[in-house]
């Protein structure tokens, strides 16, 4: 439009001073259409693109004269036709709208008046009609060649013979044998899978239901029976068949057969051959067997080692407390000052003695855990008060090892989730402590939670050592570590994401992690927030 605008005011001796502002006006479609081609599947986009054209036709209408520069409300609907099908209607009448708003302004002499001259209706409808005209048949074909392929069926498809006329393709696709009877028992369609499914052979003309499993008369009773409940009842109707084999021919088949009455009587059978799914029912039964006779040893070893456990932690937790309860009384000097040296031995001796408290708290755990006597404590309660208490028992540590904490939770949000506070906070602490164990100095550890319907998902990534793929299949085994946990400077059991995973599948919840080596952990739990009683 601006090179017609400029040929003709050449032509027509005009001063190109003046067309200049017209022309700045007339780029802006354009300008705007290039700077949103990137998001142009974007609604809000597509709206500005139609808004713009229908913009300069307003702006030309005004400034020039209403005939003929209204061609140029066409060039929306033009544009609108290379997006979708509303689009284009709503162009259409945006632009009727906008043209006659402008009309009748100019009817009732609200427009101010034009300065182009004389000649502006002799070049304003040159430069507007070739305009509108090269845009729209670019526009026509744009949108030609956009257009989205559709499917046409092959016309020399055809039907077998014998196979009536439904949609043979589709019936064969489906998993089992379809046979469909008249309301006079005549075959009219039976699919390939049902040919085997019924030892039916291939060059079978016309059928009934008398001649389907011909040879066993006991099923075929059974079948015609379930044909007549089904129409009978005008409701699908199912069996379980039992097709005995012979000495020299197929094995057993035991066949799932449903009815399904249609209109005037007709019916369909599908059939399903569901003899490999019984016999691995019969293995997986004899598997039980075998095992069974061995469960209540297992259990009985079980009760022996959570005894065992029990009781030794009992006999280490008495020395422990006492060892931590004197030197918590060295550490506070209590008595009277210490030497700097011993002052350190004191501190190592209660670190030491409430890391060792700590480790038999996570294997008696895991014990209760494993032999299934680990009880849950149900109650409702706010996660984020857990989480920040957590947070708050662990920054001493984090800013030992010179790890930042953030927290990613809002404020004033309440979460509450009935579930185990005790197990959710050890949760929570286990997957703090190894993220901090295992960031390098100047690492940063992140904890994040949100309700997501109806259940609660809680988030601890790091950016410290990380895992790889052989290390993450053995994560879940008791007193396994991987390759970062045994560079670590602090030692563990091996039992923290073990408990960790154990616990939240007491609550029936799920454990997820992702890590990379040298690139960080990242640990997903997801509880229900409640339980069923």
């Amino acid at each position: 439009m601006i090179a017609t605008l400029f040929v003709v005011g050449v032509l027509r001796g005009m001063d190109m001073t003046s067309l200049a502002p017209y022309a700045a006006i007339a780029c802006l479609p354009a300008i705007v259409g290039i700077m949103l081609s990137p998001v142009l599947e974007r609604e809000w986009a597509q709206i500005l693109v139609i808004f713009s054209w229908i913009a300069l036709a307003i702006a030309a209408c005004v400034g020039i004269t209403f005939w003929p520069m209204a061609i140029l409300f066409l060039c929306a609907p033009a544009a609108a036709a290379l997006f979708e099908r509303e689009k284009l209607i709503e162009a259409l009448f945006l632009s009727a709208l906008f043209a006659a708003v402008i009309y009748l302004a100019g009817r009732t002499g609200n427009l101010p008046a034009s300065d182009v001259g004389q000649d502006a209706s002799l070049w304003s409808r040159l430069a507007a009609m070739t305009a509108v005209g090269t845009f729209l048949i670019s526009t026509l074909f744009a949108s030609s060649h956009s257009a989205p392929r559709t499917y046409v069926p092959d016309p020399a498809a055809t039907i077998p013979a014998n196979r009536g006329d439904v949609d043979v393709a589709m019936l064969d696709a489906l998993s089992g044998g379809i046979v469909r009877l008249t309301s006079d028992d005549e075959v009219t369609f039976v699919s390939m899978d049902a040919y085997d499914l019924f030892n039916l052979p291939e060059d079978s003309g016309h059928l009934t239901i008398h001649a389907l499993l011909s040879g066993t008369p006991h099923v075929r009773d059974r079948v015609i029976d379930l044909i007549a409940r089904a129409r009978a009842s005008g409701n699908p109707e199912m069996i379980t068949l039992t097709i005995p084999g012979g000495d020299n021919g197929p094995p057993p088949q035991i066949i799932d057969l449903r009815a399904t009455p249609l209109t005037d009587g007709e019916v369909v059978l599908h059939g399903l051959d569901e003899t490999a799914r019984e016999d691995r029912i019969a293995a997986l039964n004899a598997d039980w067997v075998a095992a069974h006779e061995n469960i209540t040893a297992t259990r009985q070893d079980m009760d022996d080692k959570t005894l065992f456990f029990s009781g030794v932690s009992h006999e280490l937790r008495t020395p422990l407390n006492a060892i931590i309860g004197f030197s918590d009384m060295m550490r506070s000097r209590l008595f009277g000052p210490l030497p700097s040296k011993y002052a350190e031995y004191a501190d190592l001796i209660h670190d030491s003695g409430q890391h060792m408290l700590d480790l038999i708290g996570d294997v008696l755990d895991m014990s209760k855990v494993q032999a299934g006597k680990y009880e849950l404590n149900y109650g409702m309660f706010d996660m984020a008060d857990v989480i920040r208490s957590s947070v708050k028992m662990v920054r001493p540590a984090a800013d030992a090892a010179e790890v930042s904490l953030n927290v990613n939770i809002a404020a004033d949000e309440d979460m509450l989730i009935d579930a185990d506070r005790k197990a959710v906070r050890q949760i929570l602490l286990n997957l703090l402590s190894n993220a901090i164990k295992f960031t390098p100095k100047g690492g940063a550890v992140d904890i994040g939670s949100k309700i997501v319907a109806d259940t609660l998902h809680l988030t601890v990534s790091d950016n410290g050592a990380g895992m790889n793929a052989a290390e993450l299949a053995r994560i879940g085994q008791p007193f396994t570590q991987a390759k970062s946990g045994q560079m670590s400077d602090e030692r563990g059991s091996g039992l923290g994401l073990s408990l960790v995973k154990s616990l939240t599948d007491l609550h029936g919840g799920r454990f997820s992690i992702a890590s990379q080596r040298d690139n960080g952990t990242s640990v997903d739990i997801y509880l229900p927030l409640t339980h069923d009683s």
